[in-house]
């Protein structure tokens, strides 16, 4: 059965000049300019906002692949099939994975370690997005680097959890890596506003450092 292909990491068009630190501000000027005056907090998913966006997937079938719906969800479109028009767009211009099929196997999900690729966030974004507003492209784009953090932080729990189920391997009934495994596994279904650690791209305060990228 064939899989969905595999998204490149980040490439040139976010990356940095040498010595000159990621900005995410800067990319929204240079992408999608008349965001420009928008103020930076705008980029920002709200924590409700994020909440929402996890719990849905989180409760979907793969829920590290944004759905169809999810932008609805997020507050980013007013409507369902509004949602479903933007992520048939981000998924035409290689901008995140599609869903895998529902006879696909559910080993898939496991393989898929980062579903969106903001490498796609080009020049071009705005047109292509053309059927919501600039503000909502905006909150869109903040929407995709906040879930490839996510993915990120699932491919580090999935490392995590692998090493406990082999050491449990050798070392069945050990109470200490039995409760190591739970909270491994409740990690990876925390909602950002539970968390010690602040979240990239959720408002929190006065806003909070954007991804960066070496």
């Amino acid at each position: 059965m064939s899989q969905a292909p595999k998204l490149q990491p980040p490439n040139s068009t976010t990356m940095a000049a040498p010595g000159r630190k990621f900005s995410f501000n800067r990319l929204i000027t240079n992408m999608i300019p008349n965001m420009a005056n928008d103020s930076k907090n705008d980029v920002d998913l709200s924590p409700a906002q994020a909440d929402q966006l996890l719990a849905y997937q989180c409760a979907s079938k793969y829920p590290r692949h944004l759905s169809g719906k999810v932008f609805f969800i997020a507050g980013i479109t007013s409507s369902d099939s509004l949602s479903q028009k933007v992520h048939k767009a981000l998924v035409k211009h290689k901008i995140i994975l599609p869903v895998p099929e529902a006879s696909s196997s559910p080993g898939q999900e496991a393989t898929e370690t980062l579903t969106v690729n903001t490498g796609g966030v080009t020049k071009n974004f705005a047109s292509q997005m053309a059927m919501i507003s600039v503000h909502a492209q905006r909150k869109l784009v903040g929407l995709l680097f906040f879930w490839e953090e996510e993915c990120m932080r699932w491919k580090l729990l999935d490392q995590e959890e692998r090493e406990v189920v082999d050491a449990l391997k050798v070392n069945e009934g050990n109470q200490d890596l039995e409760c190591a495994l739970e909270a491994v596994r409740m990690k990876m279904k925390m909602l950002p506003s539970r968390r010690g650690e602040a979240t990239a791209n959720v408002v929190r305060g006065a806003g909070h450092e954007l991804p960066s990228y070496s």
